[in-house]
């Protein structure tokens, strides 16, 4: 029997993918705000969608297909451009050994970048198939231990996706719980009333993401850094998320073909986001507007730049469906 799709899924990875976007302008006003959640939520909601394998050998055949071939094809092209410029003096033996390894960059040479979400994303999906219930907790608990640790008491700025991992298995372990529960059948508005209530939620959330950020600073998650205070950072990641998903239950009951093609080439998006939205943003730089005008602005063009991918993902689809993870678009 074929399981019904679930659209708010598709909403959650349209909507969290808008705040990485958004989060990649840097807006005035909002940084912190988008920061403190963007990238957690996408770690939930791929935890939603894990499910434990039969054997290690099988997650991980799984996971070389929907992970780490696309992304050693998509940072190798990436990078392509810095190497080749960089053939004569060897500096481009950096960019190699980062995308390789999974550091954001090394030595002032591009790495994986935006990749390490997907680097960290495979180290943690074979730890979680390893692991039993038990110890995917415990190593969640140890592992935003190590985060402080990192943070606090070392202080290292390596932009490794392997330390990255700290931060966001927690996440990851939280929407494997969620999936459990089957949250869409406790949560998922039924009437009038309900998605009233369900919105003025996400509003309080979102609101409470906002105070709670202005207090801890930016996060860098790419860089395994949470602000001033993890505790700060777990509520607001964890308010922001929440809002996410209760945002996208409100529009599980709307679905189309461009909701679900971006849907599934979220990591397309992910790598190539920052081509296209340059050039708007050289143009609100250029311009005379207020902060608000102009952050308003970024979030537009955020959406635009959500939207044009949509061709240029049922391209890839066609000609190069590896570099998808041969997701299919239904």
């Amino acid at each position: 029997m074929m399981q019904q799709r679930k659209n708010w899924v598709d909403w959650a990875k349209v909507l969290g993918m808008f705040f990485i976007i958004y989060g990649h302008c840097f807006p005035e006003t909002m940084t912190n705000f988008v920061y403190a959640f963007n990238v957690p939520v996408f770690f939930l909601i791929s935890g939603y969608l894990c499910k434990k394998e039969p054997t290690v050998k099988v997650c991980w055949h799984k996971t070389l297909h929907s992970l780490v071939i696309p992304y050693y094809i998509l940072a190798f092209i990436k990078v392509m451009g810095g190497t080749i410029k960089h053939l004569a003096d060897g500096q481009w033996v950096y960019s190699v050994i980062a995308v390789l390894g999974g550091f954001h960059s090394l030595n002032d040479m591009p790495g994986c970048s935006n990749l390490w979400f997907v680097f960290s994303l495979i180290i943690i999906k074979l730890c979680y198939q390893g692991l039993d219930r038990r110890g995917n907790v415990i190593l969640g608990i140890l592992s935003l231990l190590g985060a402080w640790l990192y943070n606090d008491v070392f202080h290292i700025e390596l932009r490794w996706a392997l330390a990255d991992s700290m931060l966001a298995f927690p996440y990851f372990i939280l929407g494997r719980y969620l999936s459990q529960m089957q949250i869409e059948q406790i949560c998922l508005p039924k009437s009038i009333s309900e998605r009233c209530r369900l919105l003025v939620c996400v509003l309080l959330l979102f609101v409470m993401v906002y105070v709670v950020s202005g207090y801890n600073g930016q996060v860098k998650m790419y860089m395994n850094m949470y602000g001033d205070s993890l505790l700060l950072f777990i509520v607001a990641a964890l308010c922001g998320s929440a809002a996410i998903l209760g945002l996208s239950l409100l529009f599980d009951g709307y679905s189309n073909k461009l909701l679900r093609v971006i849907s599934s080439g979220t990591i397309f998006i992910l790598v190539f986001h920052r081509e296209l939205l340059h050039p708007l943003l050289k143009w609100i730089g250029h311009q005379e507007f207020g902060i608000y005008m102009g952050d308003f602005l970024m979030a537009l063009s955020s959406a635009v730049v959500l939207i044009a991918f949509y061709p240029l993902i049922l391209i890839v689809k066609k000609f190069l469906p590896i570099v998808l993870g041969r997701r299919k678009i239904e």
